[in-house]
């Protein structure tokens, strides 16, 4: 019987080998799709599971009150650090976290590294597989421990213990360490980009800090409880420790402390002030993937349904002969079911090779992701392939199946049409696909007017005319004064904070009011140099520096003055910490500090000496940047050779998040590609279906004299409506879904108008007709005598 099954199944796919081709490719896509979802997940789903105590580790984490909300924040007391895993019981281990960009010197070259200041049970809690040396030289203060890739940029191949790496520092002191280990590099799925390791001491040492000082913050803590039953005795005991800390630091108090599971931690990072670790996948790029896997499994699956039933009417006559000799309906579904099957696993095989392919595309996308396709790592991969079989298979092929099987030998026979009409369930089916088309359109569509309205956007300063050079203060002045002498450049100021890089927040009030906002320690050409907008007052300057610095002098933007409810805010006074009382001497129109990613914030402004400055702001024209970058290059050498420039345009500050722009839009241009395609196959074989049910009715209307106009009407009329109706729901669909993508990830993106879903219905209008028109003027064209002899 099986055998018979297969037999015959073969027979049909091969006398039918463009429909087999087009849905097996068809299918063959969507499953790759899913593939590259599926890898996806995992990725998201083993962030940080590298770690042997994966269950056992917390992050402790801070929350501060702000305005009328709460706050976390990812810095603790290193003080906490040290006191806690003596003082709590429970807690098994701990280790606290500082990190910072090293500078490694090699032979002629400078090479910038990712450093880790660790406590030595830092590598007793976490998972660091080593391949030379031992783990235990992290207690050295001479010693350090690098990773694999580390070790090949300084030392090519072989075994480095016992080699040594120096380090240049901020003063241009040299330090040398021992190489006591070499782990393996840590995947990308990992709160952790670590270069090299270092013991927390050296870091005390360096800094010349006292972790007994409750003022000093590290980046993160880490403790591991075995038992968890004692977790909220911890944070309970945690509580003990806040009087102290906020009586130390009464500019940053702070309410608890809260323990965050390691599983937790690459998520949480995306909402944690100061989160110093890397986070996991935003939730936008781990939804995607799936909806849009599902989007397009399902056209692939309706198309599949709707030709199913376009082929098999060519088999009508096998089954009545079936029937008449006894065949059972449950066989002729089996029939029809198992060649779906046998498709469905054709497709696999298709969407396997294609998914070589699509996975590294996608990876491509992401600078922090990296997936490969991969039969070995995740045993549930073949289990995800069966049910993806199963599932694929039950929705293309039941319907058909049962539809088809339950003709009456007798009316087969006699020759009576059994197709009478396309049948609701199909006309269903097609709406969807192009529902889900229209709205994969309407998201490339919008998408790709987001990211030119993000390049084009007015940030509220000369993002386009602007070089930052991050600098240290002993060239400073000296580089400052080489750039002033390029004739290229307009100006050059100083300045501690800068936008782009960040600001710092602080509690600022007025009269009986609070707020927090972003605080800038700024030069007194800083404003000028951005191309910041004054709106109100004047702007810091160099003749009245000192003065200003003196009597604590501001500028403040328009936001600020907004939640303060100023209507003359000249003159006006901050308070900073009950005793520092600021004046406000300009406003500056609105500008995106952080970027496009959240709210503009309130803003202050404040003047600070030149020994504070951390980086350089150079002005010039548009056309002039590249080589005034290369001056400040080539000028960077002569003052400090022991330092790498890192000197770049103010616009690629903004590169992550055109990159980010850029990756969804390719990902939505393909799904809406791949969802057309699909589509446009439905409704071609659909219409191939209708006509061949209506062959006869349109030989007898030509002969009454109808036109081929009203002709074609006729047969098109249902289609007609199907666009219409899947044009409506597809762009309401595409902006409910095109606004939640882009809320959850800009606080600030395009507006979408009305031509955006006129775009989008004309594509797929127009694709539509484009397709299915020759078939239709073939058939209304056809001699009518052919058509009645048809029957």
């Amino acid at each position: 019987m099986v055998k018979n099954y297969l037999l015959v199944a073969f027979r049909n796919l091969f006398k039918n080998k463009i429909f087999t081709i087009i849905n097996i490719v068809g299918l063959g896509v969507a499953l790759a799709v899913c593939i590259v979802a599926f890898f996806n997940h995992m990725f998201n789903y083993e962030f940080d599971r590298t770690h042997v105590n994966f269950d056992q580790i917390y992050r402790v984490n801070s929350i501060r009150d702000m305005e009328l909300r709460e706050q976390e924040y990812g810095i603790v007391p290193a003080t906490l650090g040290l006191e806690a895993r003596q003082s709590i019981p429970g807690i098994e281990k701990s280790a606290r976290i500082v990190r910072y960009s090293a500078v490694v010197k090699k032979e002629t070259d400078l090479i910038r590294m990712r450093m880790a200041y660790v406590d030595p049970e830092f590598l007793d809690i976490f998972t660091f597989p080593l391949l030379y040396g031992d783990k235990s030289s992290i207690g050295n203060n001479g010693e350090i421990l690098i990773s694999k890739t580390a070790a090949e940029a300084l030392f090519r191949k072989g075994n480095p213990l016992g080699k040594s790496v120096t380090f240049i520092y901020n003063d241009n002191k040299e330090l040398t360490f021992t190489v006591g280990g070499v782990f393996k590099d840590l995947p990308d799925n990992s709160s952790f980009r670590i270069d090299i390791l270092s013991t927390f001491d050296n870091w005390l040492t360096l800094s010349n800090q006292d972790d007994t000082d409750w003022k000093m913050w590290v980046n993160v803590f880490f403790i591991m409880v075995k038992d968890r039953s004692r977790l909220a005795g911890i944070e309970n005991s945690l509580k003990d420790y806040i009087p102290v800390q906020n009586k130390a630091r009464e500019d940053f108090r702070i309410n608890r402390f809260v323990l965050v599971p390691l599983k937790d931690v690459g998520s949480n990072s995306r909402r944690v002030w100061s989160a110093n670790l890397s986070p996991s996948l935003h939730p936008a790029a781990l939804l995607a993937p799936p909806v849009m896997a599902t989007f397009i499994l399902l056209i692939a699956c309706f198309n599949f349904a709707n030709t199913s039933r376009s082929i098999f009417s060519k088999r009508l006559k096998e089954i009545g002969l079936r029937k008449t000799f006894g065949g059972q309906r449950r066989q002729l579904v089996g029939q029809f079911m198992l060649e779906t099957i046998i498709i469905c696993a054709l497709a696999i095989l298709v969407a396997i090779i294609i998914a070589e392919f699509l996975v590294p595309a996608y990876s491509s996308l992401w600078s922090y992701m990296t997936i490969e396709l991969t039969f070995t790592r995740y045993p549930v991969f073949w289990f995800f392939t069966l049910v993806l079989l199963l599932v694929t298979g039950f929705i293309s092929g039941v319907f058909p199946a049962l539809y088809v099987s339950s003709f009456n030998p007798v009316n087969v026979f006699k020759g009576e049409t059994v197709f009478r009409r396309s049948g609701k369930l199909s006309l269903v089916l097609l709406t969807l696909q192009f529902s889900i088309s229209v709205m994969a359109l309407v998201l490339g569509i919008v998408f790709a007017k987001n990211a030119a309205f993000q390049n084009k956007l007015d940030l509220g300063f000369d993002r386009d005319k602007l070089i930052v050079v991050p600098v240290q203060r002993s060239i400073f002045a000296s580089l400052r004064n080489e750039a002033l002498s390029n004739p290229k450049v307009i100006s050059a100021e100083g300045t501690q904070n800068h936008i782009g890089y960040g600001a710092y927040r602080r509690p600022l009030k007025s009269v009986d009011k609070q707020l927090e906002a972003d605080v800038f320690d700024i030069g007194p050409g800083y404003a000028s140099a951005m191309g910041l907008d004054l709106l109100e007052g004047r702007l810091f300057d160099e003749a009245r520096s000192n003065a200003d610095i003196t009597n604590h002098s501001v500028l403040v933007n328009r936001k600020l003055v907004s939640d303060f409810g100023w209507s003359d805010p000249i003159g006006e006074t901050i308070t900073i910490f009950d005793t520092l009382k600021y004046n406000v001497i300009g406003v500056l129109r609105d500008f995106y500090a952080n970027g496009l990613w959240v709210e503009i914030e309130p803003v202050m402004l404040e003047l600070i000496p030149e020994n504070r400055f951390g980086y350089l702001v150079v002005r010039a024209n548009p056309g002039d940047l590249p080589s005034v970058l290369d001056f400040l290059a080539e000028t960077w050498k002569t003052l400090a050779p022991n330092m790498i420039f890192s000197g770049q345009f103010q616009e690629d500050l903004m590169q992550e998040g055109k990159d980010i722009n850029n990756s969804i839009l390719k990902v939505n241009i393909f799904l809406a590609f791949i969802a057309t395609l699909l589509s446009l196959i439905g409704m071609y074989n659909l219409v191939s279906l209708d006509i061949l049910r209506r062959t006869k009715e349109v030989g007898i209307r030509k002969i009454q004299g109808a036109p081929v106009p009203v002709l074609m009407f006729l047969i098109s009329r249902k289609f007609l409506i199907i666009l219409v109706i899947a044009s409506v729901a597809g762009c309401v669909g595409g902006y409910y879904m095109s606004s939640m993508l882009m809320g959850s990830i800009w606080k600030y993106y395009v507006d979408i108008k009305a031509g955006v879903f006129i775009s989008a219905s004309a594509i797929m209008i127009l694709a539509t007709s484009f397709t299915v028109t020759m078939k239709i003027i073939k058939a209304v064209l056809r001699n009518p005598a052919d058509s009645l002899r048809y029957e």
